[in-house]
């Protein structure tokens, strides 16, 4: 009778533990980071170069999690991958400083959600785009 009570508390826990979004899965995600450089404010502002980003940091958020889960670099080509994951909703962003000023946090993210619904699943996410501002131009003016 014990060996029956165990065997079945011990199906009920593992039937009831469903694991949420974050890593320990089979999934990926994947995309690049894009820079659009202005010159600097005040504006008139207007576009210098645009270029995929090198060495930025792209973070990821497990389903509802209050912070981070992970962040990773952008490469060479500003490509980064998200490995490892499971079934579940993801936020991926990455920052550019707000130099307007209209935010207290002095940042503003570009952010796209996504969600994983195949346990092997491979997202390809669009261009992430951040904004950045070369302040040595107004400088040398």
């Amino acid at each position: 009778m014990k060996k029956i009570l165990l065997a079945s508390a011990t199906i009920l826990l593992f039937a009831t533990c469903k694991k949420g979004p974050g890593e320990g899965g089979r999934a990926f995600i994947t995309g690049k980071l894009f820079v659009k450089n202005y010159t600097s404010p005040p504006c008139p502002c207007s576009l210098k170069e645009q270029y995929y980003a090198q060495g930025e940091n792209v973070f990821i958020i497990f389903g509802d999690e209050p912070g981070v889960g992970e962040s990773v670099k952008t490469s060479y080509d500003g490509s980064f991958r998200f490995q490892y994951l499971r079934k579940g909703k993801y936020k991926i962003f990455s920052l550019s400083k707000d130099t307007s000023s209209t935010t207290n946090s002095k940042t503003v993210e570009s952010m796209v959600e996504v969600e994983i619904k195949k346990s092997n699943e491979t997202i390809t996410l669009p261009d992430l785009v951040i904004l950045k501002w070369d302040y040595k131009q107004n400088l040398l003016s």
